[in-house]
């Protein structure tokens, strides 16, 4: 489920899914869904496009060739991963905001109304990320730079509780 974090919103969800059914995560459907981000990301700051930078895990379809390359195409050398210029830091894992934040965060909100359908888990997932204010965007990408700024200071060492 890709997402944008920003100062001003998140951006998605976006499922992996044909026929409204789930589906494997292969690196063919990883750049379709990378090609939908795309999409909504340029209309929504066409002016700065060359400004974002991407940052993903090490899962196998994110890392592979294709995936790669189509990364390249579209940020340059602004991402964040392993096999790029810019290696994930490997003992920092809470480094990215899904991590720190979103995925905490979204979990009691999209499970308070205890969907049961995978419908209604979509609906909900796509109603709490809409919900998510400007100032908390904000200060989630600030806590962002102070946790890139303490693993900086650390080397890509492991980064304590205490952010």
């Amino acid at each position: 489920m890709p997402y944008t974090g920003s100062y001003r919103q998140v951006i998605g969800p976006f499922f992996f899914e044909e026929h409204g059914s789930q589906v494997t995560v292969t690196k063919e459907r990883y750049v379709e869904v990378l090609e939908d981000y795309w999409k909504e990301l340029k209309s929504l700051y066409p002016s700065l496009m060359s400004k974002f930078w991407f940052q993903q895990d090490g899962a196998s379809p994110h890392t592979s060739h294709l995936s790669r390359d189509w990364l390249r195409d579209h940020f340059g050398k602004r991402v964040v991963s392993l096999k790029t210029d810019f290696e994930w830091a490997p003992h920092s894992p809470d480094l990215s905001p899904p991590d720190f934040f979103l995925w905490g965060y979204l979990k009691d909100k999209v499970y308070a109304n205890k969907p049961r359908t995978i419908s209604q888990l979509k609906v909900n997932i796509r109603e709490e990320i809409r919900a998510i204010q400007r100032p908390v965007c904000k200060s989630v990408m600030l806590n962002f730079a102070m946790r890139l700024k303490k693993c900086t200071d650390l080397n890509g060492g492991h980064l304590e509780q205490i952010l």
